[in-house]
């Protein structure tokens, strides 16, 4: 009787976790048969929480790992500590516990590390080199959540943000930490940075956790005596038209930047830096704070995976999460002026990774503004297609914010237009629609 019951609560937990009453309706026992039960299964289950809100699942073991992997924090003073554990349960689900004793059941992986899985550019190169240790196929495409996870639980020493999952990760974090590195020289980035480039190419540097489609890697450089952590995107090292493009929007994402920090946001401080036929655009972490120190960062799309919302548009979402007071007014207004000023630059990628909050008591606060460029006229398949830049209609519920918006983008196209670091080409189109934004400025307007 007893082992028929066992295999009965093994096939319900197969498929999810499950509460006392959800066990003992579908068992058909009593409460007392079932903590019997449970007790007796004491190394095999996992229990979830306390009280009425206890539940149970079946730990779920992954090639290459076990269900519990831990999760630490690196304090600002480069410093480790436990954040908590994160098991894997049967029918995909994770409980993610905290190291003071809460936890919370998640039917994928948890909101809070979903930055921390391997996407984008260099991680399709990553995840070629490392398939064979990691036992994954060679194709990032064909790779499962849990098989990010993997990769970064074996390889996420240099993560974004402050948090970092796996004991390997941790020792390679430590080993990273105890090498003595100089810091870069100022004068030595136009030589350092395109080998840098190379090697981030071939792999030689593990920058695959960086998402997004633009190639990077991190350095730390000697900034007045202080140590400064950078993001360096960089260009193409061959002279084609392609090559030219993407270091012509290299120096335009630079110039945007200082727009938006001209029309009074904050922005990530950024420089660029050309060697040869190479832009280099550089950008200060705002996750690290000296040379080992790390400070917490979200994304807006796991900040929506937390809410359980759709990753629509920055508008909505900044409305979204104002009524929901995790932002306030003053950022929510600040990301739907982002939005309006985008469009009117033609960056058409306003994605969820470009956008990062940082926890601050019980809601966030928007990190420095990144990642904004005219990326309607990026190479496609190596091609310059021709594009037509035509700003899209204003939504009403944001006209207020379109005069500032428009200032911005004009004094950015203005800036772009007499650049001498951009390709004449390219300068040509930045008057162009510089002009078109003035006519558009003088036409009728909605009174609020």
């Amino acid at each position: 009787m007893r082992d028929r019951q066992k295999q009965q609560l093994y096939n319900l937990l197969s498929h999810r976790a499950l509460t006392s009453r959800e066990l003992v309706q579908g068992l058909n026992i009593s409460q007392p048969t079932l903590s019997r039960l449970i007790q007796s299964l004491s190394h095999d289950i996992i229990v979830m929480g306390k009280g009425r809100a206890t539940s149970y699942g079946l730990p779920r073991h992954s090639d290459g790992q076990g269900s519990r992997l831990p999760i630490y924090i690196i304090d600002p003073r480069g410093d480790a500590q436990i954040f908590g554990h994160l098991i894997a349960l049967q029918g995909g689900q994770y409980w993610l516990e905290q190291a003071e004793g809460s936890g919370e059941l998640h039917s994928g992986i948890p909101w809070q590390l979903q930055d921390l899985l391997v996407s984008g550019y260099v991680a399709r190169s990553f995840a070629y080199r490392h398939c064979e240790s990691l036992h994954l196929p060679r194709r990032l495409a064909d790779w499962s959540s849990e098989d990010k996870l993997l990769a970064a639980s074996r390889f996420g020493e240099n993560q974004i943000g402050n948090l970092l999952i796996g004991e390997e990760s941790l020792a390679r974090y430590f080993a990273q930490a105890r090498e003595e590195k100089p810091l870069i020289e100022l004068d030595d980035r136009p030589w350092m940075y395109p080998q840098l480039a190379q090697k981030t190419l071939t792999g030689e540097v593990n920058n695959a956790l960086f998402s997004g489609e633009q190639p990077k890697f991190s350095v730390c450089i000697n900034d007045q005596g202080t140590p400064c952590h950078m993001l360096v995107k960089f260009s193409p090292a061959v002279d084609s038209n392609e090559a030219r493009r993407y270091a012509d929007l290299l120096v335009c994402e630079h110039l945007a930047l200082e727009a938006v920090r001209t029309a009074g946001h904050n922005t990530a401080r950024s420089r660029v830096v050309i060697a040869g036929h190479q832009a280099f655009l550089c950008l200060k972490r705002f996750d690290r704070r000296g040379l080992l120190g790390r400070l917490p960062s979200l994304s807006l799309k796991s900040l929506h995976a937390r809410i359980e919302s759709p990753c629509d548009n920055w508008i909505d979402a900044a409305i979204r999460l104002e009524k929901k007071a995790l932002i306030n007014t003053k950022d929510a207004q600040k990301l739907r002026w982002l939005s309006l000023f985008s469009d009117l630059i033609g960056n058409t990628n306003q994605h969820f990774h470009n956008i990062s909050l940082i926890p601050h008591q019980r809601n966030y606060i928007l990190a420095p503004v990144y990642g904004i460029r005219p990326t309607l006229y990026e190479p496609i398949a190596g091609e310059i297609p021709q594009r037509l830049f035509t700003p899209p209609s204003v939504r009403n519920d944001v006209a207020a914010d379109l005069p500032s918006a428009m200032e911005a983008a004009i004094f950015f196209w203005k800036s772009a237009a007499v650049d001498e670091r951009i390709s004449a080409e390219f300068r040509q189109i930045c008057y162009e629609n510089c002009e078109l934004l003035k006519l558009q400025q003088q036409g009728p307007r909605l009174i609020l």
